[in-house]
């Protein structure tokens, strides 16, 4: 073969072996978070960086109780945030706590439940934003604990899961009513004991799942409960002809907008992660395809739903106590 030949066969070798590394790296590439900017950093809070605190939203205005401080233990200070701005309210008046819950009713805050650090609790408090004061209501009836969930369905809560300092798990869960301040046990299917679990409420609809249930495999339970009913979903875990994901989480934030529910970041197994999964129930199915929680992933964080937006806001991951927040806005 002459030298031109050689030449032109070098040539080719080298334009296809350009173009299978180009291929190699697109192919890679679709792994790559590079989609629109879900995530922007928004107002940073205010107070003392923490982690389980409690939080609840009345009218589009978050508000966070309570928690844990370095160097200080559990506090009994309260904030608030309009998706703008940080205020004080008025603190806790029961004891100093973390890993409580929170809910409202009617334009009314509740925070129980929870640990001292050494104690658990099972007294529980209202909160009037208008007047900027909280009055104990009736103890919560189940033993003591922290770690639970708490949500809303019309003119109720409910309140349920959870841990005690012996690590003993719950699967129970009582239901509230504010207009008689009484408490009753109402029928749970769990299928393990567990706490640190997510929920979130889709217009008429709680769900509940994830959690942490003293074991290196976690829950893979997932349920709806209109009020009087609940019903198994498909398993948080999951392989099939139609799905696959793994959705198991604990200590993790959840948020609503519009029709769905988000679960981001917490602990999955031994690591903590960044994720965003996004929940339909029309389909009852999981995904992951937004943006990722762009910096300080995190567990025991607050997260709510301001105004269409989500957000997430103190939490934890190893040495680090953050008081940073971060703004959803669904555009993928």
């Amino acid at each position: 073969m002459n030298k031109k030949n050689w030449l032109s066969l070098i040539l080719v070798c080298a334009i296809a072996l350009t173009s299978f590394n180009s291929c190699s790296k697109s192919d890679d590439d679709e792994t790559t978070d590079d989609g629109p900017t879900e995530w922007v950093r928004s107002t940073v809070f205010k107070n003392d960086p923490r982690n389980g605190a409690a939080s609840f939203t009345i009218n589009n205005v978050a508000y966070v109780v309570g928690g844990y401080v370095r160097n200080e233990g559990v506090v009994n200070d309260g904030s608030s945030f309009n998706g703008t701005t940080w205020s004080d309210i008025a603190d806790f008046t029961g004891t100093a706590r973390q890993m409580a819950v929170g809910f409202s009713i009617d334009g009314i805050g509740y925070v129980g439940t929870g640990s001292t650090g050494t104690d658990d609790l099972n007294d529980f408090y209202k909160f009037d934003p208008k007047t900027d004061k909280w009055t104990k209501i009736a103890d919560f009836p189940g033993k003591a604990r922290y770690g639970a969930v708490a949500f809303t369905l019309g003119k109720f809560a409910y309140v349920g899961l959870g841990s005690t300092k012996t690590d003993n798990k719950f699967s129970d869960f009582y239901k509230y009513d504010p207009a008689t301040d009484v408490w009753t046990e109402i029928p749970s299917p769990f299928k393990y004991k567990k706490a640190f679990a997510f929920t979130f409420v889709i217009g008429d609809k709680a769900y509940v799942g994830g959690g942490y249930a003293n074991s290196a495999n976690l829950p893979e339970d997932f349920y709806s409960f209109d009020g009087t009913n609940w019903k198994p979903l498909a398993d948080l875990n999951r392989s099939d002809a139609s799905y696959t994901y793994d959705v198991r989480k604990y200590n993790a934030g959840a948020f609503v907008i519009g029709n769905n529910g988000y679960v981001v970041s917490g602990r999955s197994g031994s690591s903590i992660t960044n994720t965003v999964w996004k929940y339909d129930p029309a389909s009852d199915s999981w995904t992951d395809k937004h943006q990722n929680l762009p910096a300080d992933a995190r567990e025991k964080a607050v997260s709510f739903t301001l105004n269409g937006k989500g957000y997430i806001s103190t939490g934890v991951n190893g040495s680090f106590i953050f008081d940073n927040t971060w703004e959803f806005t669904q555009v993928r």
